[in-house]
């Protein structure tokens, strides 16, 4: 294939500026693109995620460097689809994916993290994520994910595939 997948454009929306990460707590106005919140505490992590997915046209219109800052902005800007890192200072991203799913049970939420067990998996599925990837595989595997998701599919993996 080779090319970076597009994706479906959401049929109600507002355009907005043209600088899509904000990282303001206030909600942002909907629009043309597929908004996706990012919660990780390394801000280089979050920047390199919000360059891949600006790459293929979806907006992050919130980040977070901790759980319970995922929790507030979840709830403040109402995403279309969810990153988590799993081991955050604070509320990890287990527990915040439960609260989360409280008021926002069709998101889907991908868990993107350094742990590569069978066992985090697992427990990753027990509170409805709908997909798991490790960051050594972030630029193979991230796209394909968000892809998969957002295509009501789920998308496992871990560990390197070579």
């Amino acid at each position: 294939m080779g090319e970076s997948a597009k994706f479906p454009v959401r049929p109600q929306a507002i355009p907005l500026s043209s600088d899509s990460i904000q990282t303001a707590a206030q909600p942002s106005p909907c629009s043309a693109a597929l908004r996706v919140l990012i919660a990780d505490d390394y801000e280089a992590v979050r920047v390199g995620l919000c360059t891949i997915l600006r790459s293929v046209g979806m907006e992050v219109c919130a980040q977070a460097k901790n759980g319970e800052e995922a929790v507030e902005r979840s709830i403040q800007s109402k995403p279309d689809f969810i990153i988590l890192d799993i081991s955050m200072p604070g509320l990890g991203g287990i527990e915040a994916a439960r609260q989360i799913r409280a008021f926002l049970p069709d998101v889907p939420i991908l868990f993107f993290t350094m742990h590569n067990t069978p066992q985090l998996v697992a427990i990753a599925k027990s509170v409805g994520a709908q997909g798991f990837v490790t960051k050594d595989q972030m630029a193979s595997k991230l796209v394909e994910a968000v892809d998969a998701l957002l295509h009501n599919q789920t998308f496992f993996s871990f560990g390197s595939t070579d």
